[in-house]
């Protein structure tokens, strides 16, 4: 690939930690159109220095840090290589041997009785529909379009899905043909906005869910119940492995709306506990934790972010941030990076304030700088550059310094609403909207 050099990694959850670096320390059935756009450059450019270009094959990447396996970006060109109209979805994509995944529903006001989920299957080089799966489940619109909120999970041939309400699926990733199918609808908590909205992780033999108080596994070939939860609380932040050398032993954090839970994937059970010092739930923890200097950040959509220290099996708070507090928690689901010490998100008020992009130091949770010209979305990292994708459809990159955020290019690319997390693989640049437009940018 032209100008591309892609640091080769696997995804093995139980191999040494300093692999996965964690924000730089630890490591219808047919489609409405497909549009190939030949000619008409976007003035948009992105070199990416990094031996191959991998899968990104999970919603938290292929190392579950969120971070493409990239080292440098430069700003050149980027072609439009194609774009595709699925239905409606909040859902990322995910890609694996050549093939992209994500979902949508066909739920319109009229319709709202009839409405399917579609699991949609692409060449991701092309854009071709490989193979389509369909299954009823209402579109159910609630403080946003509606659709699926969790991205599929491919792993060694299968696509692990959920729905908004709770179906579970797992299909053959080459064909579509399901090969296993569970339910998590009683689990469904009567408040539950965006619904069943985590991405399932598989760890093991078994897959994992976060759905309920302490999270479902399921075998991952025949469906069949490992562990479950015995009470219906939210959750939609995606379970996420942590490294192995952390508890010499394999571990999942769960973040739901009550309680972070660190438990052994076999089992269910406790590997570690946390003394929650806030009292009141809140409504959308929906960013995963992340690590950072062996610490855990945790993202509280009312309280603000909190930083968590281990010792032994137990973690303790270091301190509670409300400069790291959302103003809107409704809108606490995005992506964060950090970089020389510091942690980058963008934020959304209610109102005419709160909306930009928030800076706070890492070790101490203290605001940096809050600047109000950016727009809720997310946020990837590569080397020193920070790319963002704007709720507005607006591609933005530039450098980041000593807590300093600097733009240098600016360019609409999708219409709609965008809340889906981009996805850089390789030389390709994959988003989407709510809307179900799907666009691949050719890097160059």
């Amino acid at each position: 690939m032209r100008g591309v050099t892609i640091v080769s990694e696997s995804a093995d959850t139980t191999r040494d930690p300093s692999i996965f670096t964690e924000h730089g320390e630890e490591r219808e059935s047919k489609m409405k159109s497909v549009k190939r756009c030949c000619f008409g450059m976007l003035v948009v450019g992105i070199l990416v220095t990094s031996s191959w270009a991998g899968d990104w094959p999970h919603y938290l990447g292929p190392n579950f840090d969120l971070k493409p396996d990239a080292e440098k970006f430069t700003a050149k060109s980027v072609t439009k290589t194609w774009d595709v109209s699925v239905k409606t979805g909040m859902c990322s994509v995910t890609i694996a041997d050549g093939l992209l995944y994500t979902m949508g529903n066909d739920g319109t006001k009229e319709n709202k009785d009839k409405a399917r989920d579609f699991v949609y299957c692409l060449d991701a080089g092309t854009g071709e529909e490989k193979w389509t799966f369909d299954y009823p489940c209402a579109l159910d619109p609630r403080l946003h379009p509606g659709g699926p909120s969790s991205t599929p999970t491919i792993h060694e041939g299968k696509v692990y899905t959920i729905s908004k309400l709770g179906h579970i699926f797992c299909l053959d990733a080459k064909t579509g043909k399901k090969l296993w199918d569970a339910s998590a609808v009683h689990y469904k908590p009567k408040k539950s906005w965006w619904g069943f909205a985590a991405s399932p992780t598989v760890v093991g033999d078994v897959v994992i869910y976060n759905v309920g108080d302490r999270g479902l596994a399921l075998n991952k070939d025949t469906g069949e119940v490992v562990w479950k939860s015995e009470k219906n609380v939210v959750g939609y932040a995606t379970p996420k492995p942590l490294p192995a050398r952390m508890f010499d032993r394999p571990a999942v954090a769960l973040f739901t709306n009550e309680d972070f839970l660190v438990v052994d994937p076999a089992t269910g059970k406790s590997v570690a506990t946390y003394a929650r010092t806030w009292s009141e739930k809140s409504n959308c923890n929906a960013v995963t934790p992340y690590i950072h200097k062996g610490r855990i950040y945790l993202v509280h959509s009312k309280h603000g972010t909190a930083r968590l220290s281990l010792d032994g099996d137990k973690f303790t708070q270091d301190w509670l941030s409300e400069d790291g507090k959302y103003a809107n928690e409704w809108q606490a689901f995005n992506t964060h990076v950090i970089h020389g010490g510091n942690i980058y998100f963008l934020t959304k008020g209610r109102g005419s304030s709160g909306t930009g992009l928030n800076c706070v130091d890492a070790e101490t949770g203290k605001r940096k700088f809050f600047d109000e010209k950016y727009d809720f979305g997310n946020s990837l990292l590569v080397g020193d550059t920070m790319i963002m994708l704007s709720e507005k459809g607006e591609l933005i990159w530039g450098g980041l310094g000593d807590a300093s955020f600097k733009e240098t290019y600016r360019q609409k690319i999708l219409d709609g609403l965008c809340w889906s997390k981009p996805v850089l693989l390789g030389d390709l640049l994959y988003a989407r909207n709510a809307e179900g437009t799907v666009i691949c940018l050719k890097l160059g």
